[in-house]
C-alpha cells in the first residue's frame, strides 16, 4: 500500500502524524509512506526582496521541517520518503497521488469560518473532489 501524508509546519500535523502510525501499525505490511509538504514560491515571492532564491530557502525549511515531523514514524520503524511539491497545494497533491499511484492521502483539515469557505474554499475539499484515490481527513 502505497501512502501519501500531507504536512505542513502546525499542530494539526502532530495528529496526523499518530493517526498515519496508528493505521500503519493495523496493516498487515508497513505501506511505502511518502510525506508531502507543497511550497508556493510564486505567492511568496512577491514580498521578498530582489536576489533571494525563494523557492530554493522554502524547499531547505520545508527539508528540515519534514525530517522533524518524520521522527515519529522513524521512532516505530516505519521508512518514509518525502516529497515537496511547488504551486497550489490542492492541484499538486492530487497530480502527484495520480502520478505516483497512491492508494490513499491522508491530510488535515482546519474548520474554515463561512466566509473563508466562500472566499478562498477549503484545500482539503478540493483534494476530495479531484482525487483519484480515497482521502483520509484529520481534524
Amino acid at each position: 500500500m502505497k501512502l501519501a501524508v500531507l504536512i505542513a509546519d502546525d499542530q494539526l500535523s502532530k495528529k496526523i502524524l499518530r493517526k498515519t502510525l496508528e493505521l500503519c501499525q493495523a496493516l498487515a505490511e508497513p505501506p511505502e509512506i511518502t510525506l508531502i509538504h507543497v511550497i508556493n514560491a510564486k505567492a511568496i515571492a512577491e514580498d521578498i526582496e530582489v536576489g533571494v532564491n525563494v523557492e530554493e530557502n522554502l524547499a531547505t525549511d520545508a527539508q528540515k521541517m519534514l525530517a522533524e515531523k518524520g521522527s515519529v514514524l522513524n521512532e516505530a520503524d516505519l521508512v518514509y520518503g518525502t516529497v515537496i511539491l511547488n504551486g497550489f497545494p490542492a492541484k499538486e497533491v492530487t497530480k502527484y497521488a495520480a502520478d505516483s499511484e497512491i492508494d490513499m492521502l491522508i491530510m488535515g483539515h482546519h474548520d474554515l469560518s463561512l466566509v473563508q469557505k466562500v472566499t478562498i474554499g477549503s484545500v482539503a475539499k478540493k483534494v476530495i473532489e479531484h482525487a483519484e484515490c480515497p482521502v483520509l481527513l484529520i481534524k
